[in-house]
């Protein structure tokens, strides 16, 4: 009767280490270690890992690779049989010559190697029992084994995420390049793409300020009163395209003097100083106004230029700027 209470309170125990052990590893949310802040602790976490039913084949296994458990040994029921422990005389070897004897019954965490039924076959639980320093052995190893596979159930709490998140930050730096890559070649792309824009536009705008300019300036050696409303549009046409060329800073800059430059912006004059200008002066006046429009359209056409040849004249302006008399320094 007494064995009978005495393993009822062991069973107990047992089973309060486990639910204990258990909502430690949920908490913690990492998979058991065999660093364990204290020996019960650790022995704790043993007893829960290595006796679940998901553990327990895997356990005997280790045991009797180890040379701890008979070959045959499994995890069922009074299936477990250690090994004799040396100069043991049987199963049922005494504790001493005057020491009580334990019986296959009555397990106990304190029972000796060499008590009772040490060599008969047993629950794993009560070898566990029995045999404290052999299930710690086999215990530890079959952790650390699952604890070096990486799919094993010991590496699935924070040593799984750590090493997501390791593989995730060395691929960072590649992940980042490529964005990079990728939105550098989308930038270019735009860049190049309203250049083209842009340059179609002003050489539109450019012939046909062009072609009005000179069907004006021919009717009008004929006709002073010649119809200027095609040379207006365009002509406005023209410096609202300059207005829109993109940098560098030198290249605006040239665009907006064409703009200032560019001529007809009114009717030619029917008189000069009250006189009234006869073919010949009309002429004259024409065939100035077509230089003027050649000369501005021959600097719009030099707009077309690449970006490296006004970045070059962009610098050249600004250290001209910098050592010119009375620049400020």
């Amino acid at each position: 009767m007494r064995g009978a209470h005495r393993f009822t309170a062991y069973a107990a125990a047992v089973h309060g280490a486990a639910v204990c052990g258990t909502a430690l590893l949920l908490a913690a949310g990492a998979a058991p270690a065999s660093a364990a802040p204290s020996a019960s602790d650790e022995r704790d976490v043993q007893l829960v890992y290595c006796l679940s039913d998901a553990h327990r084949d895997d356990l005997v296994a280790a045991a009797v690779a180890l040379g701890l458990l008979v070959p045959g040994s499994t995890a069922g029921q009074d299936s477990v049989q250690p090994v004799r422990p040396v100069g043991s005389a049987g199963p049922s070897s005494a504790t001493g010559a005057a020491g009580p004897s334990t019986s296959p019954g009555a397990p106990g965490p304190t029972a000796s190697a060499s008590a009772v039924g040490s060599g008969g076959r047993m629950t794993l639980r009560q070898w566990a029992g029995r045999r404290t320093d052999d299930f710690t052995r086999a215990c530890s190893a079959l952790m650390a084994a699952a604890a070096a596979d990486s799919g094993g159930p010991a590496a699935q709490g924070s040593g799984a995420e750590d090493g997501w998140f390791e593989t995730f930050l060395k691929g960072l730096p590649a992940l980042a390049a490529g964005a990079l890559l990728t939105l550098g070649g989308q930038l270019s792309e735009r860049v190049s793409s309203e250049r083209r824009l842009s340059r179609q536009r002003l050489r539109t705008d450019e012939a046909a300020f062009r072609g009005a300019a000179r069907t004006y300036l021919a009717a009008y050696e004929s006709d002073p009163e010649a119809d200027h409303t095609a040379v207006r549009s365009t002509r406005e046409a023209q410096a609202g395209t300059l207005f829109q060329i993109p940098g560098p800073a030198a290249r605006r800059r040239a665009a907006a003097l064409a703009v200032e430059r560019l001529p007809l912006a009114g009717p030619l004059p029917a008189s000069r100083e009250g006189v009234v200008l006869g073919s010949e002066g009309r002429a004259r006046e024409a065939r100035e106004a077509g230089e003027a429009v050649d000369l501005v359209l021959r600097t719009v056409s030099d707009l077309d230029r690449g970006a490296a040849h006004w970045a070059l004249r962009t610098v050249l302006e600004w250290r001209s700027g910098r050592t010119a008399p009375g620049a400020a320094v």
